[in-house]
């Protein structure tokens, strides 16, 4: 009867391998044609909507998986980045599903600093459409979240750039700063991520507000004239254009500023 028992137990912790490694292969095929639909989302309408189905299909079979929560939560919030200003409810839509999956990424694994940063990105960007930015709880959740994930990591990049927006979006009564110390943070992303575009944006916002114009134009044109961005895609529907869009008004406000 023990022998039986025992046969039995072996034959069911098998099967069971077996199919933990079947799921594990499955959904890392899924992960893999996500990211390749995400990598190319610039080229046809819907792939990035693709790949996030791909991706919840992965957590569907693996819902704690902490990787495919944050990465959720970032797709979600790069999403509604790209969604044009008449799609304020689908924005809304997406900017909640990313906070509703960044806060099952700290939940699952409260030491990892993505689930803490994404979390706090799509409440700040949900916040700022709804115009809610500057309410207290708000204000206070977005910052705890961004000290948060610099003490998990001191040099992750996003998070310096965040709190370099944090300081120049509010006033030192509200844990803000001067943008003397914002300018420092963008410098320092950039002296540990070159290729990361995303602070010579804000900093050349920085440097227009100013009237410093050649240093703005300067630093768009890293961006515009990238020529191997890392996210090609994103670069392609965003990062470009944005850029290209601000150096035409500061080049406008440099010529105004000239005929004073």
């Amino acid at each position: 009867m023990f022998r039986r028992e025992a046969s039995y137990s072996a034959v069911l912790l098998i099967v069971v391998l077996f199919c933990s490694s079947v799921a594990g292969q499955e959904v890392e095929d899924l992960i893999r044609k996500a990211d390749e639909y995400y990598r190319t989302y610039h080229i046809a309408p819907g792939r990035f909507e693709q790949a996030i189905a791909l991706y919840e299909q992965a957590l569907a079979m693996k819902p704690t998986a902490y990787y495919l929560l944050w990465r959720l939560s970032e797709f979600f919030q790069i999403y509604g980045q790209i969604l044009g200003p008449e799609d304020k409810q689908r924005k809304i839509a997406a900017w909640e599903k990313g906070l509703a999956y960044g806060k099952k990424a700290i939940e699952v694994h409260p030491q990892g600093k993505e689930g803490h940063f994404y979390y706090m990105a799509n409440m700040g960007a949900l916040a700022q459409l709804k115009g809610t930015l500057f309410s207290i709880w708000n204000v206070r959740t977005i910052k705890r979240e961004i000290d948060k994930t610099l003490e998990l990591d001191p040099s992750y990049p996003p998070a310096l750039v965040a709190k370099a927006q944090f300081i120049t979006e509010f006033p030192r009564a509200l844990g803000g700063g001067d943008e003397q110390e914002a300018m420092a943070l963008y410098r320092r992303a950039i002296e540990i991520d070159p290729d990361y575009l995303i602070p010579y944006y804000y900093m050349a916002q920085l440097d227009a507000k100013n009237k410093r114009f050649d240093e703005a134009v300067a630093k768009l044109k890293k961006i515009i004239e990238c020529e191997r961005p890392r996210d090609y895609a994103h670069w392609v529907v965003k990062e470009r254009p944005d850029a290209e869009r601000l150096l035409k008004e500061v080049r406008m406000r440099a010529q105004q500023e000239g005929r004073r």
